[in-house]
């Protein structure tokens, strides 16, 4: 009854992991093809009540690819409870069956024989020959030491030897069972403290896999997840559940299991470096799926993001374990590559496996795979039958995890590149990288010199020199840039980049503005020309230096178009203050005028005086008056604007003015009083009166 609630751990932890791997097909990577080998002695009865074994086979099995095949055989004095053939996982019913034949594994038998286990296996192996591409693993599992049947072939042929039994089954292991199986890694597993340790070790070792050995039961399913974690440079790490528990994932995961094993009570919640709680309730399971189950609590996760994830643990929180696994998402890309290549030139070129964001797995899963870097020449484009022909280069393996080629193109056109990693002793993926084709020129050699000085160049001017490119060698059109050094102050240089070419002038031409205040005398300018683009070339950088002689400015040209300025602003303001300054008569200013001379008929006048009398250049308005109004010449008296609207009178010819009084002035002359001349003027009050003696002239003015 233990044994079956312990096979949720297996399918949990399985899913949970195999989540992360059956995004491949195998069939485009070649087929692992496995077989697990499980201890059916009596003595597992004791070393695993549990039947854990058989937990850690089943978890293996939901591990497995679709594409790759499996395989179990039992043994103990001989092979048993052996499968017909290899059964190929494509569905969850090949798993199924597979999973039954590892719980038809019993524990009765008598004895233990290592090589009756292995060579179930040889048959397996044989009975359906590999394909190009394939491999084939042995997982071992066996809880103590060789321990053959006494009336049996290997303990009578040990006997005659006069060696112990054991010794000589492990000399047949290592001598003729594992030559006789080729290539296949073994993952040799022992559960007790009698366990051969050593032997097992050695027995990984030969093939390529791995040999442990463990006194827990309970560890096995963790010892078979870890070893196929590591067939796929996965990550996997587990350990005692808490309440809190912070999971590091790296950049560059593909996907993520989570599980949680423990009794019922235990609840688990999943939050994302952001603090997100992820869902539970399966509504997107491509992107979140969660198991609850009696004996497990299951997260799976696609391309998680990179960062620490926090699992929290209800119901006490202790009491169950955890497992995390990771299967990163790797793929071969080229490093630095370049554009462009010269005829004749080495060049160093690179490539690495690693994740989109540069995270490369660890150097023992490199070392378990091959890699190479073909190379081809073609007049055009690299199409497939440019890199069919591509010939392998010598690799080097260079700091970070990647590798690197030295290539020396031969004649123009296109160098075609493609990069391979193909399973060595121990690997088990596939990948495939072409890189965009390079251009392959002739050599590239500039040659820069002084064609022509800018000479003297005077302040506030502009100056222009040549370069010569004559001599150089310019197979591509080249992007370059002009770095200038030597600019003296407030000088500015042009242009900035130039394209070079072989059908280009063979020259630059480079222009120097030299501002006002730049300090006169001779100089140099170093100028350089940096090949930018395509990629590769600024180490043919060129430079020359070219002299100046910057010439200041005489006193009138730095300063004569600032007096001419100042003239202008000076004469414009005197225009407008002779236009503005002039006093103006009030544009609602009425003049009233009365001619007394004949006594019998006066006569009465008025019209605008605004209008009428308008100011001159830097001259007030005036307005001459006779005895009949306003007149050109020969007046008695002159009316001028002043300041503010006021009217200023002044009588001509040293003639004298009355205020003639207001109607109903109480006191007032009749004849009125005459009016007191300051400097020959006096100010007509608005709405008064006013006669010039021995005229008949007499006016006034209102506001309006």
């Amino acid at each position: 009854m233990r044994a079956i609630e312990a096979l949720p751990l297996a399918v949990a932890l399985g899913s949970a992991l195999a989540v992360l791997t059956a995004t491949v097909d195998a069939s485009a990577e070649g087929a692992l093809r496995t077989v697990l080998v499980i201890d059916a002695s009596s003595s597992m009865r004791s070393t695993d009540p549990k039947e854990l074994r058989k937990v850690a086979a089943e978890l293996f099995v939901d591990l497995t690819r679709e594409g790759d095949s499996l395989a179990v055989a039992g043994f103990d004095g001989g092979a048993r409870d052996a499968m017909t053939g290899f059964v190929t996982v494509r569905s969850s019913a090949d798993r199924e069956a597979v999973k039954r034949a590892v719980r038809a594994v019993g524990n009765d038998g008598a004895w233990t024989d290592f090589t009756a286990g292995l060579e179930g296996a040889r048959r397996l192996f044989a009975s359906a020959p590999r394909e190009a591409g394939d491999q084939d693993l042995i997982v071992f599992l066996t809880d103590g030491r060789c321990d053959p049947d006494p009336k049996g072939p290997l303990a009578e042929a040990a006997r005659a030897a006069k060696v112990r039994a054991e010794e000589l089954c492990q000399k047949r292991v290592l001598d003729e069972i594992l030559p006789a199986l080729g290539k296949t890694r073994v993952y040799a597993v022992g559960l007790s403290k009698s366990a051969p340790r050593a032997f097992l070790e050695q027995l990984g070792g030969k093939t390529g896999g791995l040999g442990v050995a463990t006194d827990r039961a309970d560890e096995l399913p963790r010892t078979f997840a870890d070893i196929y974690a590591r067939l796929f440079g996965s990550r996997l790490a587990e350990g005692p559940s808490a309440a809190t528990q912070t999971l590091a994932i790296d950049e560059g995961a593909l996907s993520l299991g989570v599980v949680l094993v423990g009794p019922p009570k235990l609840s688990v919640r999943l939050f994302d470096p952001a603090g997100a709680e992820l869902p539970t309730d399966n509504k997107d399971p491509a992107a979140v799926s969660f198991v609850d189950g009696p004996a497990y609590r299951l997260y799976r996760v696609a391309r998680p993001l990179a960062g620490p994830y926090r699992l929290d643990v209800g119901g006490g929180g202790t009491g169950g374990r955890y497992a995390v696994l990771q299967n990163l998402d790797l793929d071969l890309g080229f490093v630095d590559h370049p554009q462009v290549l010269e005829v004749g030139k080495p060049r160093a070129l690179r490539f690495r496996l690693a994740t989109p964001g540069g995270k490369v797995p660890p150097a023992a899963f490199l070392d378990r795979h091959a890699f190479a870097l073909a190379m081809a020449e073609s007049p055009g484009t690299c199409d497939d039958a440019a890199f069919s022909s591509g010939a392998p280069l010598p690799l080097r393996r260079i700091e970070g995890g990647g590798f690197e080629a030295t290539v020396t193109p031969a004649k123009n056109g296109a160098l075609c590149l493609e990069a391979r990693m193909t399973p060595g002793e121990g690997g088990v993926l596939t990948r495939t990288r072409r890189a965009p084709a390079v251009r392959v020129i002739p050599p590239i050699h500039l040659k820069a010199a002084v064609a022509s000085p800018f000479g003297a160049v005077k302040q506030e001017g502009k100056g222009q020199a040549a370069i010569s490119l004559e001599g150089s060698e310019i197979g591509e059109v080249l992007g370059a840039d002009l770095e200038f050094e030597g600019l003296p102050p407030f000088a500015s240089s042009s242009p900035a980049k130039v394209e070079l070419g072989p059908a280009g002038p063979g020259r630059i031409s480079v222009d120097l503005h030299v501002g006002r205040d730049t300090p006169p005398g001779p100089r140099e300018i170093a100028i350089r020309i940096v090949p930018r683009s395509p990629e590769g070339f600024t180490d043919r950088a060129v430079g020359v230096r070219i002299p100046v002689t910057i010439v200041p400015l005489t006193f009138w040209e730095r300063y004569g178009r600032t007096i001419q300025l100042v003239g202008a602003a000076l004469t414009t303001l005197l225009l407008v203050l002779g236009i503005v300054l002039p006093a103006r008569f009030r544009r609602t200013a009425v003049l009233h005028c009365e001619d007394r001379r004949d006594p019998d008929l006066p006569r009465q006048t008025k019209f605008p005086l605004g209008t009428r009398a308008r100011a001159g250049f830097y001259r007030s308005a005036t307005l001459l008056l006779g005895p009949t109004g306003p007149v050109r010449r020969g007046g008695v008296l002159e009316l001028r604007a002043g300041p503010g609207g006021a009217v200023l009178g002044q009588p001509m010819g040293g003639r004298r003015v009355r205020e003639l009084p207001r109607e109903g002035e109480f006191g007032a002359s009749e004849e009125g009083r005459e009016v007191r001349l300051v400097k020959g003027r006096f100010r007509a009050m608005p709405g008064v009166r006013y006669e010039v003696e021995g005229t008949g002239l007499v006016f006034s003015w209102t506001p309006r």
